[in-house]
Formats: structure tokens, C-alpha cells, sequence
């Protein structure tokens, strides 16, 4: 890979799910599969509605519309359980992930990450895969006020990362976090996933840059040839 001194930017901020990693498949079924457990029928669009709220939001979001009686924590604590394990065994990284920290770390950016996941899901595939080192940073949506269509999880990281927010630069695969990422002030990468096919070519044509794979950053965000 070209080395990074034409980098504009002197942080970067990544999405785990659906840009880092390859793991919006783990999150198409486990609330359908849990409401089926406790003899409920998932409406239609369910993912589609969950895909932009916090895990906790889910939980009380299916609490509300379903009946459940079940408190959040509970609801999270089965979720999560499951969701883990295919975590810890299965998620694989994005095609050029682990190359592209790796150049960046190396040309001096400083690394975050910014996540709707939880925790312990988050830290064993970073561990797993041995990237978990390159950052400085990791802000869950949960420690924020509001999701990612507001700027507060990317201002949070740029704080912690001690970098003004216009010298960051935001990569996500989710089209509604676009607005959050504008409203702090930073650069965005649009990152393709099957997840947001629907959203793709809006998505490109409002980004700042637009890649359907991490090894592809080089040449379009760096001017690179």
C-alpha cells in the first residue's frame, strides 16, 4: 500500500458493523428469532426499524410494540448471549480492514471507534483479529445521548481522540448515520455493505468519498493512483 502522507485527515473514526466488520448478518434475525421464542409474530420491516437504534432502544422499542413484559436488561442479557457467541467463532473482518488500520496507524492518524454493538461483542472481534491495538478510542452509542444520526458518538470520539472534529474523517456503511457525521463537522466514507444496498447510491453521491471496499481508500481518499 502507498504511504500516507497525503492524508488530509488527522484521525479517522470507523463503524464496526458493516464497515470494519463483516457481521450485519449476526443482527438480520436474533430479535425475529427471540419474539418467535416467546410466541410472538415479528412485524414486517423489523430490521429495517432496529437497524437505527442503540441495542437498548431495541429492547424497549420490541417491549412497547409487542407486550412484553420482560425488563431490557433482560431482553439484552438473552440477545447478547447469543449474538456473542457468533462473535467470538464467526464475524470476519471487511476485505483490506486489517491493511488499512494498519497503514494508518503506522502514518500517525489516530484510530476510534464508533459503535451502536455492545462491548463485549465489539472487544472479541477486534481481539480476535488482532486490530484491537490500533485504537485510541471506542464510544458505544449506549455512553451518548442520542444515535447516530446525531453528531453526538462522533463528537465524543473526536474529544477522546483530542482531535478537532473538521480534521476527522467518519467511515460508516449506514446511509442515515450521514446526518450525524455532517452535523459534527467531519468528512465521511460511504462503506458499501449489503446491508444498505437500498441506500447505496444516495449514500455515494452525498459522501465525501464512496468505496465498496477498504482497499479501494487508498486511491480515492488519499489521491492515490
Amino acid at each position: 500500500m502507498p504511504r500516507v502522507e497525503k492524508c488530509r485527515y488527522q484521525a479517522a473514526i470507523f463503524d464496526l458493523d458493516g464497515t470494519l466488520a463483516d457481521s450485519m448478518r449476526v443482527w438480520d434475525n436474533p430479535c425475529a428469532d427471540w419474539l418467535i421464542s416467546k410466541g410472538k409474530i415479528p412485524g414486517e420491516g423489523l430490521n429495517k426499524k432496529l437497524a437505527e437504534m442503540t441495542i437498548t432502544q431495541a429492547a424497549e422499542y420490541v417491549i412497547e410494540a409487542y407486550g412484553i413484559t420482560s425488563e431490557p436488561s433482560r431482553i439484552l442479557h438473552e440477545w447478547q448471549d447469543a449474538i456473542l457467541l457468533k462473535y467470538e467463532r464467526d464475524v470476519m473482518l471487511k476485505d483490506g480492514a486489517a491493511e488499512l488500520l494498519a497503514h494508518l496507524a503506522d502514518g500517525g492518524i489516530k484510530l476510534a471507534i464508533a459503535t451502536s454493538t455492545f462491548p463485549a461483542a465489539c472487544e472479541s472481534v477486534l481481539a480476535r483479529h488482532g486490530i484491537r491495538g490500533y485504537f485510541s478510542a471506542i464510544v458505544y452509542s449506549d455512553s451518548v445521548e442520542r444515535n447516530k444520526t446525531f453528531p453526538d458518538i462522533f463528537l465524543t470520539c473526536a474529544e477522546q481522540l483530542q482531535t478537532e472534529p473538521k480534521h476527522c474523517v467518519v467511515f460508516e456503511d449506514m446511509y442515515a448515520a450521514l446526518s450525524g457525521i455532517r452535523a459534527a463537522g467531519m468528512g465521511a466514507v460511504a462503506v458499501y455493505d449489503n446491508s444498505g444496498a437500498a441506500t447505496w447510491e444516495r449514500f455515494k453521491r452525498e459522501a465525501d468519498y464512496a468505496v465498496v471496499s477498504l482497499s479501494e481508500c487508498w486511491r480515492i481518499i488519499f489521491n492515490n493512483t
